[in-house]
């Protein structure tokens, strides 16, 4: 009998860490952090536009008639609600060329520019024209995509300039406890060059890399861990080992009874 329970305990305990994921394969950040306090952000995001992007471009001044030539009609609201296709049609698009058809300016153009830049050129250009000008410039098309093991994936509008990577997976409702946070992919396009990046979740480094924080059209994927393949298997899989432990213990109940 002795026996039998020995075998039992043993078949038990095998389903049961066969079945689970480790504590340490759970955690974002492992290593001992310096004085995060005392540590300063110096990979801030350097985003620049683009072929394709399109922005929303807003002039103001003190004479708001000779303003209105500057500016195009914004989306109309319905109840309170704006639809993201109507600002990103109400926007100007970057052609290939990296150009915009901008009223009575003409032909802009503003590829490699940060926002702060295109800011100051439109600035430039328009003193001919308005007393004290203000432009307001932002990027509409940021959008980031994050897919692969966490609980909500799809894409996500940015209405800033700065999201990191944290924040776009709290977005997606965080990484599932399937996802490998030593090997997160990002997928980033400059330039039409488009780039693999392998992120490690768990180093102190991430937080002071170049992916820290994202730029528009970033695709996040969360890779699986190899414990996935086994929460995935099919009801007629997953039997077959409890089918075949029972048979074991009735076989060796049937031999303990013989003697």
């Amino acid at each position: 009998m002795q026996i039998f329970l020995k075998i039992l305990w043993s078949l038990l305990i095998f389903t049961v860490l066969s079945g689970c994921v480790a504590h340490k394969q759970l955690l974002n950040f492992q290593e001992k952090f310096p004085e995060l306090t005392q540590t300063a952000m110096t990979k801030m995001p350097d985003i620049r536009i683009q072929p394709n992007d399109v922005l929303g471009i807003k002039v103001y001044s003190t004479d708001m008639d000779l303003v209105a030539p500057f500016n195009i009609s914004s989306p109309q609201q319905n109840d309170g609600y704006v639809n993201i296709e109507s600002i990103l049609l109400s926007g100007f698009l970057v052609d290939k060329e990296g150009k915009i058809d901008f009223p009575v300016l003409g032909r802009v153009e503003l590829k490699g520019l940060s926002i702060a830049e295109a800011k100051d050129l439109f600035l430039e250009k328009l003193k001919p024209y308005l007393k004290d000008p203000v432009v307001n410039i932002r990027l509409l098309n940021f959008k980031v995509t994050v897919s692969g093991e966490v609980h909500k994936p799809g894409g996500f509008n940015v209405f800033n300039d700065r999201i990191s990577l944290l924040d776009a997976l709290a977005l997606a409702g965080d990484l599932t406890d399937y996802a490998d946070r030593r090997d997160v992919l990002l997928v980033r396009e400059v330039d039409g060059i488009q780039s693999l990046n392998k992120i490690n979740l768990q180093t102190a480094e991430f937080f002071q890399s170049d992916y820290y924080y994202l730029k528009q059209n970033d695709l996040i994927y969360a890779k699986p861990i190899k414990a996935k393949s086994g929460a995935i298997q099919d009801r007629s899989s997953k039997s077959a080992p409890i089918l075949s432990a029972a048979a074991t213990v009735v076989a060796v109940f049937i031999a303990l009874f013989k003697k």
